[in-house]
């Protein structure tokens, strides 16, 4: 049954009919359906699903519908599902939880469970720490590959990941790393230690997610070791939990580019209230900004109204102005989320875009003469028009290069220069220089 006949009986609320139907889908194909739902009918929904097929569903769940399952059901129950996960997602579920719901649900935890979680909410999510889990496979290094051998395909199933085994002294010290193909390969009788590679790059738990991401993506791992001060392994930091927060900082950073407070939650999980609430900041921001526009303007009535032709190529100079600085700021951004633009680079990276910037200018300076004269404006006019292009252009590339670049020297996040804020600097700046020039020229 496909997923619109689901919604129908949703609408029509024919539970009966629609418990039928959804035993009979695919976990993703089911995640999918539910994603689509009203939180309050989700958590309807999702009761009427049998309780291998929750467990099995968790995994394909996004965070935040993930979130709204384990609450439709009790404490009791909640914990059960929760022990199904992997430590890392557990850990991430819980965190988000009402305080007075996770506490209910710590009270039907085993102890193990209890004392694993707590030990990963003491860090914070966005760090190796809060992304690790701690479900890894590390043998001592003194085991031969037979032996190695027999414990993996005994121990398999206890694990998230088997795409590196780990080797660790008699103190848990992580000492090296062995691919699971480097054991396929080696003879049963050589050591582990023998075969493995001692240099292994690991990452300490406070380590922000974005350079564990950046670490995972150079070497093109599949996971990367978690260790504390004394190289003691904690855990691992897997590629699928990169995958997401790259996703996730794509996502906050496109949102901030486009002049909106990043959401909590996705945007149909969000109320009205919370979408006002994470753009009129800077709606209201932009508009205070935006008035200085007007006010320029204003200072220039008496030149608007003797040379009237001037107001026709207002909307013009600031357009290609906004346009410009916003092309040059999310290039700029993109490198730095990359890390290809580094702190070093700047007079690099700056000099590109002062050549960059005076060949834009004048390229679209002769676009804008060709049609000044075909609206058949004076040539003072057309000059006036077209020296403020090539300024202006250089001028908003420029800004768009700096600004990032300032703002992380400050310790902030550069995509707070959104394009919207950027745009409307620009336009007041391209004003100023295009009546200076005007009143230089004319």
């Amino acid at each position: 049954m496909t997923e619109d006949p689901l919604s129908e009986l949703v609408s029509k609320k024919e539970w009966s009919r629609l418990k039928e139907e959804i035993v009979k889908l695919h976990p993703a194909d089911l995640a999918r359906f539910l994603d689509g739902l009203d939180p309050d009918v989700c958590r309807r929904v999702v009761k009427m699903v049998p309780h291998e097929t929750v467990e099995e569903l968790l995994p394909e769940l996004p965070e935040d519908l993930l979130i709204e399952v384990i609450l439709a059901f009790p404490a009791r129950k909640s914990a059960q599902l929760l022990s199904a996960l992997p430590p890392d997602e557990m850990t991430d579920v819980l965190e988000h939880l009402p305080p007075e719901i996770r506490r209910n649900v710590f009270r039907h935890f085993s102890k193990e469970d209890t004392e694993e979680a707590r030990n990963l909410l003491r860090y914070a999510s966005d760090t190796a720490g809060g992304l690790m889990t701690t479900e890894v496979l590390y043998l001592r290094e003194d085991m031969t590959v037979k032996e190695a051998m027999g414990y993996i395909k005994k121990k398999a199933k206890e694990f998230e990941t088997i795409y590196y085994v780990y080797l660790v002294d008699r103190e848990k010290r992580l000492t090296g790393v062995a691919s699971l193909r480097d054991l396929v390969l080696a003879p049963s009788k050589a050591l582990l230690k023998e075969i493995s590679n001692p240099d292994v790059i690991s990452v300490r738990p406070e380590m922000d997610q974005e350079e564990v991401a950046r670490l995972i993506a150079r070497y093109d791992f599949f996971g990367l070791p978690v260790v504390d001060d004394r190289g003691t392994l904690l855990g691992m930091v897997t590629i699928d939990d990169v995958v997401d927060v790259i996703m996730d900082e794509a996502t906050e950073d496109i949102t901030k580019i486009g002049g909106t407070l990043p959401l909590k939650e996705t945007y149909l999980f969000s109320s009205p209230y919370q979408l006002v609430k994470s753009r009129i900041v800077w709606l209201l921001l932009l508009f205070v900004a935006a008035s200085i526009t007007s006010r320029i303007i204003s200072g220039f009535q008496e030149m608007l109204t003797s040379f009237v032709a001037l107001a026709f190529f207002i909307p013009l100079i600031i357009d290609t102005g906004g346009n410009t600085g916003s092309q040059a700021s999310t290039l700029v951004i993109r490198g730095m989320a990359t890390g290809e633009v580094k702190k070093g680079l700047l007079l690099k990276v700056l000099a590109r875009e002062l050549f960059v910037g005076i060949m834009l200018g004048l390229l679209v300076a002769v676009a804008g003469l060709a049609l000044a004269y075909t609206i058949g404006v004076s040539s003072l006019v057309a000059v006036t028009v077209g020296a403020t292009i090539v300024a202006v252009v250089f001028i908003s590339n420029l800004l768009g290069t700096l600004l990032p670049m300032i703002i992380r020297r400050l310790g902030l996040d550069p995509a707070v220069i959104s394009a919207p804020l950027l745009t409307t600097i620009v336009d007041a700046l391209g004003l100023l220089i295009y009546f200076s020039m005007a009143k230089l020229l004319l």
